[in-house]
């Protein structure tokens, strides 16, 4: 008589039922179907840009120490070579201006205390020069002398036909095209007759 051990020896596990493959037709659906499109992203917000002003406060004019303090030591010595050489063109005056809080404090200069010539400013951390040419300054320049920076300021030259200004930063060779546009503008500038002087009050 076999014990109860051998009986359940002789007693196999059954296997698993393997598993149902999908039907052919829907394989075929499954990889014809579109994959699902991916969720769109979510444009990135654009960076305020915050513009420099140097020297925004009208009850703050800066000094000259002041002013050349903001610019790097290269820079430096090209803003005073245009400086000399504005100074001595004759009848050529400089002064610290005011333009407003959106510009700031700048160097101006002026023939015979009624023709503007340009202006030299702090925009941005750059040292800018800015003239305004009109036709016959214009003809005047021997541009394709001058250098891709002044090359460039013309291209983004605003204003109108009758009077262009245009914008030179004074790093690297800016500032001998700056140079070379200053001439050609005072050249082509009239001679004014001198301002009348006030008249006198009566009795003095």
């Amino acid at each position: 008589m076999a014990s109860k051990g051998a009986k359940k020896s002789s007693k196999t596990a059954r296997p698993a039922k393997p598993a149902k493959a999908p039907p052919a037709k829907e394989k075929a659906a499954k990889a014809a179907a579109p994959p699902r499109p991916a969720k769109p992203e979510k444009p990135a917000k654009a960076a305020t840009k915050i513009v420099k002003v140097a020297f925004p406060k009208k009850n703050q004019a800066p000094s000259e120490t002041e002013f050349a303090a903001r610019l790097p030591m290269a820079v430096g010595k090209r803003f005073e070579m245009v400086r000399g050489f504005l100074k001595k063109q004759k009848g050529v005056a400089e002064e610290l201006f005011f333009y407003g809080p959106k510009t700031g404090w700048a160097y101006r200069y002026v023939r015979d205390g009624q023709q503007s010539v340009c202006s030299m400013m702090i925009h941005q951390d750059r040292l800018l020069g800015i003239v305004a040419l009109d036709p016959a300054a214009m003809a005047g320049v021997d541009w394709p002398a001058l250098s891709p920076v002044a090359q460039k300021a013309k291209r983004l030259a605003h204003g109108s036909p009758a009077l262009q200004w245009i914008d030179v930063p004074l790093e690297g060779t800016g500032a001998a095209d700056f140079r070379a546009l200053l001439k050609a503008k005072l050249k082509a500038l009239p001679i004014l007759p001198p301002p009348t002087p006030p008249a006198r009050a009566s009795g003095i």
